[in-house]
């Protein structure tokens, strides 16, 4: 058997013509995912992280929530969340790139070993400068920044400062 291995450009004009079906997708080193149900507890803090960013950043990052980013000819995931730097314009034409993210958030239940083990990786070659892992199951944040991207955990009560937003904190628990 063999695999095909999507380009973006190919990804993008299978979708158009409804050959990926009716579900969310995602490209990750030229493979197609199906991305998985969100249930009840993602749904809640989607929603209160949402909420937090959105309060505590205002004017400091543009927030993109579940929408695509490219971070290379092979790779376009769909995080739970990508702060950029603003303004919106920037992203009138084209999706934030590698350059642009200064925070990504996954929320991770179902999806967890699959967040560490390949979502992670391909956001450190990228040379995302900060990813959050928010461990629904353990209700733990997981936090893996440049250069060493070596983790640091943060029990549930604990806000957490992202690098790009100096003494800014978020309340990332719900």
């Amino acid at each position: 058997m063999v695999k095909h291995r999507f380009t973006v450009e190919d990804y993008h004009k299978a979708y158009a013509a409804g050959a990926l079906g009716q579900g969310r997708v995602e490209l990750i080193n030229g493979e197609v995912y199906i991305m998985s149900p969100m249930g009840h507890k993602h749904r809640r803090y989607i929603g209160a992280l949402n909420y937090e960013i959105v309060t505590k950043l205002k004017g400091k990052a543009y927030m993109f929530c579940q929408v695509p980013i490219q971070l290379d000819n092979r790779s376009e995931p769909e995080p739970d969340f990508v702060l950029t730097v603003p303004p919106a314009s920037r992203y009138d034409d084209r999706p934030p790139g590698p350059a642009d993210i200064l925070l990504v958030i996954e929320l991770s239940d179902s999806t967890l070993i699959f967040d560490r083990t390949v979502k992670l990786p391909l956001y450190i070659r990228a040379g995302i400068p900060e990813i959050w892992i928010v461990n629904l199951l353990e209700e733990k944040l997981e936090v893996y920044r440049a250069p060493d991207y070596q983790p640091v955990y943060f029990e549930k009560g604990t806000a957490v400062a992202p690098l790009a937003f100096g003494e800014d904190r978020l309340e990332w628990w719900v």
